[in-house]
């Protein structure tokens, strides 16, 4: 009787092998969970896109077992990705990253579609940091309601964070209580939407109060996972913002276990170092800061030129040698106070210009004194100095406005708009010169519109980088310096 029951087992045992093509009896592979599928949107203005896709997808794989596919188009504020119209686009995929940065689409089925698109699949969306601000001209809410938040400005840039957690779950694991991000720029969050868990906040130095900056959302069947920290390469690349979002996206996919760990199966391979196209160049080993000036779309109808090659000084005259510099592709203009100038210095470019859009990054790095850009005037001699300028001057940071050098001096002083503006670090500026008509925007915002009362006075001339005449040690830095001539009469940089 027993010889005939082991029997039975045996053909029992034979038909499920037979059944399951031999996987269990022979350690077939093929009962691990299939990668993960995600898609990463990247792009627009502002941001390295190139390397942070690369972020995203390296040390997200790194930290779950999934693959991805990326679409990564254009830097105009208008782009209109083209995946999205394609139909069921987001079938394919078991995940969604958006870190895109389009904030001037308007069209208002376009973007309900997209926010549809989650709604009625389920697919999870991760979004990142500008996509909050993309799409935010669109006279519709659906995308917002898709974020869990309303966001449509930030407070000033190139600030470290202080980041506090304040729910204790499956992604907060890990997550200190307080954490310094290594860089920052802080979203303002006007509304969070009815179905959205804070699970961090940041505090805003400008506002003076917490403002979300992690969080989780449910939108139709879709999960959503959504962090406003991601500006700077540094930040992403830190291991604190990697494995948050790591487990945030397992959340989404329902892939998490309660100890914040991925669920059997769906472990990455495990943390390393990320490779970048772009060779790191940041105090810890990172990239450094998105270029700004590069990421400007300037429009069609312009031809954009670089007034500096990063390398060296062709194209420009003035005291090199003893005040002007190059370090890592930044001019820096600098004295001792042993060689201090009793007169103010220019860097000047050889050529003339006298319609034209400057788009720059300024930084005073030592002293207070301010510097400025030159313009619509002449090399000027006096003092016994050759490389001095006679004309206009767009001062910046430490004394906003503008002045008249060797002619009138003071001709028009800041409102507080752009004292206001200034991040007390790399301001990104753009200067508009059109007949007697100078504009200033700094960090996205319009800060300064005024007309030369004495149009006479508005010539061609060289564009001059000033070193102030001063008595001690002093420093400012210069990079970027994209120049269009004979612009479109509007501002390109400033946010709406």
């Amino acid at each position: 009787m027993a010889d005939c029951r082991r029997l039975s087992v045996l053909v029992l045992l034979a038909v499920v092998i037979a059944l399951t093509g031999n996987r269990f009896a022979f350690g077939d592979d093929t009962t691990k969970p299939k990668k993960l599928q995600g898609l990463i949107i990247a792009g627009g203005c502002c941001h390295d896109y190139p390397n942070q896709v690369q972020i995203v997808a390296q040390g997200m794989s790194q930290r779950a077992n999934i693959e991805w596919d990326v679409v990564r188009e254009g830097v105009a504020r208008d782009t209109r990705v083209s995946i999205y119209s394609k139909p069921n686009w987001i079938e394919q995929y078991d995940v969604v990253v958006h870190n895109e940065c389009y904030g001037g689409v308007v069209d208002v089925p376009f973007v309900e579609s997209i926010a549809r698109a989650h709604a009625e699949s389920g697919v999870p969306a991760i979004v990142i940091h500008c996509s909050m601000h993309s799409y935010r001209n669109a006279k519709t809410d659906e995308w917002r309601k898709l974020l869990g938040v309303t966001s449509r400005r930030h407070e000033k840039g190139g600030v470290r964070l202080d980041v506090t957690r304040r729910v204790d779950n499956a992604i907060t694991k890990g997550l200190p209580k307080q954490w310094k991000t290594p860089n920052g720029e802080l979203y303002v969050i006007e509304k969070l939407w009815p179905n959205t868990t804070v699970l961090a906040t940041a505090y805003g130095v400008g506002t003076k109060k917490d403002q979300p900056c992690i969080w989780t959302n449910r939108y139709g069947k879709a999960r959503v996972f959504g962090t406003t920290l991601g500006h700077h390469n540094e930040t992403m690349l830190s291991e604190v913002w990697l494995d948050t979002v790591a487990r945030g996206m397992l959340w989404a996919v329902d892939q998490l276990d309660e100890d914040g760990s991925p669920k059997p199966g769906y472990e990455g391979t495990g943390k390393a170092a990320i490779a970048l196209k772009t060779k790191p160049k940041g105090p810890m080993g990172e990239p450094k800061l998105a270029d700004w000036s590069k990421s400007v779309q300037f429009p069609k109808s312009e031809k954009a030129t670089w007034l500096f090659n990063g390398k060296d000084f062709t194209g420009w005259e003035g005291n090199i040698d003893k005040y002007f510099s190059i370090e890592k592709g930044e001019i820096v203009a600098r004295n001792s106070k042993k060689n201090a100038p009793t007169v103010s210095n220019y860097l000047l470019t050889k050529k003339k210009y006298r319609n034209f859009r400057l788009v720059f990054e300024g930084k005073l790095a030592v002293s207070k004194m301010h510097s400025g850009i030159a313009l619509w005037g002449r090399k000027y001699n006096t003092g016994g100095e050759s490389n001095s300028y006679q004309g206009h001057l767009v001062m910046f940071p430490s004394n906003w406005g503008y002045w008249d050098l060797y002619r009138r001096n003071s001709i028009y002083r800041d409102n507080g708009n752009a004292k206001k503006a200034d991040n007390k670090n790399w301001n990104r500026m753009e200067i508009l010169a059109i007949g007697d008509r100078i504009r200033l925007a700094v960090n996205g915002k319009l800060v300064a519109d005024w007309k030369d009362p004495r149009p006479e006075l508005c010539g061609e001339g060289p564009i001059g980088l000033q070193l102030h005449s001063n008595r001690v040690a002093q420093e400012v830095r210069f990079r970027g310096l994209i120049l269009s001539e004979n612009p479109e009469d509007r501002m390109i940089t400033v946010e709406k």
